[in-house]
């Protein structure tokens, strides 16, 4: 190479070099229940945005509302009325998990995937997934949280900011082989997961000839929010001690099967989309809890919805007090932030509060009930 074409080309690197260098990264954890909406809020913020996305526990996707981890680059944030450009990365680690990265700034090892990934807006698999080490550049400047931090071991650093943005119900699902169960009380729950996780169906049911009969607890990690839900809400204790199961899963979609039931001793899943995925299976009898959205999903394949205490789910029960398995989302942060990433994190409040009820999330306002904290009282407003 000539020196005017060698000068060339390291002008050009330099030019990339810096391009990138000016580029903002922000990067989001927390809470795997509430993830569909903010996903779906980030692209409505973003113009001509392209998408990547991975799952940690081989799930096929269709898009990235769902995913593990998702990157989101070559778009623009409105930045006071200027066009920045801006690439997002988000990690759904859960909500206790969530609040702990944020309130002690902990740089992420192989969580984030890496900005050097040029997304063609579908899922990343195998070696194309190409996560960021840890570094100073890891650490979330903001996230999300179904729990308040009180109600998870990580409360040595008080947030900054836990502000409230919306109401997040929650649902009890049964495979669809486990006939005749159409309700779990609390009573049920605290027996069903606190204490071996093979229950009798006969427990669920009434029916003495169930004996016998094993239905399997199947739920998530220590540190999601929907698990400290469930547990806070039915009176077992947000930290309490539990004993689910996890399968073999073969097939896909409608056509799960399960088998090879192992106890996994406290422990569960990571994602709800894995719960959900047994909860569409078949073959054994097993009951779990999961988000609207990993419900609906577990339903669609076959699952069976469950009341709970005796009230079926439903928007309207949500906000009349009736259906109490809810707790509050909420957006976490602990740095000063400033430029887009303060815009991007006050767009997305403003956006989320305002956003219409559906059938995933209550807007705050639409409450005719209110509670002082996980699994505390529902009282009218």
């Amino acid at each position: 190479m000539n020196t005017r074409t060698s000068l060339i080309a390291t002008a050009a690197t330099l030019a990339l070099f810096s391009a990138a260098k000016g580029q903002t990264v922000i990067d989001i954890t927390g809470s795997t229940a509430g993830r569909s909406t903010v996903d779906s809020t980030i692209k409505a913020l973003l113009t001509n945005e392209t998408v990547a996305w991975y799952t940690t526990d081989g799930r096929t996707l269709t898009s990235s509302s769902g995913a593990d981890g998702a990157i989101y680059k070559g778009g623009t944030l409105d930045v006071g009325g200027t066009a920045t450009a801006v690439t997002i990365r988000t990690f759904w680690a859960g909500s206790a998990t969530g609040v702990d990265y944020v309130s002690n700034q902990v740089q992420l090892n192989n969580k984030f995937l890496a900005t050097s990934i040029t997304p063609a807006g579908a899922q990343l698999t195998g070696a194309n997934i190409v996560l960021a080490p840890a570094s100073a550049e890891t650490v979330a400047e903001f996230g999300f949280s179904d729990v308040k931090q009180t109600a998870t071991i990580y409360q040595t650093n008080t947030l900054a900011e836990s502000t409230d943005i919306f109401v997040i119900p929650f649902r009890f699902v049964a495979t669809q082989t486990t006939t005749g169960i159409s309700n779990i009380t609390s009573q049920q729950v605290r027996a069903h997961f606190t204490s071996t996780g093979e229950t009798d169906k006969s427990l669920f049911t009434g029916v003495l000839g169930d004996n016998g009969q094993v239905v399997y607890a199947v739920g998530r990690d220590g540190d999601s929010g929907t698990r400290i839900t469930a547990l806070a809400e039915t009176g077992a204790g947000a930290a309490a001690t539990v004993a689910q199961w996890s399968f073999t899963t073969d097939g896909s979609g409608n056509d799960v099967t399960l088998s090879d039931p192992a106890e996994e001793f406290n422990g569960g899943f990571a994602s709800g989309g894995s719960v959900a995925t047994i909860l569409g299976g078949t073959g054994f009898q097993a009951i779990g809890y999961v988000g609207i959205s990993d419900a609906t999903s577990a339903i669609n394949a076959g699952g069976v919805a469950l009341n709970f205490n005796g009230v079926a789910y439903s928007t309207d029960n949500v906000k009349n007090g009736s259906y109490t398995f809810w707790s509050t989302y909420q957006m976490l942060r602990q740095q000063t932030l400033s430029g887009a990433t303060a815009s991007l994190f006050n767009s997305l409040k403003t956006t989320l509060i305002a956003l219409p009820s559906s059938s995933s999330t209550i807007k705050l306002t639409d409450m005719q009930v209110t509670r002082a904290g996980d699994g505390a009282t529902v009282y009218p407003n």
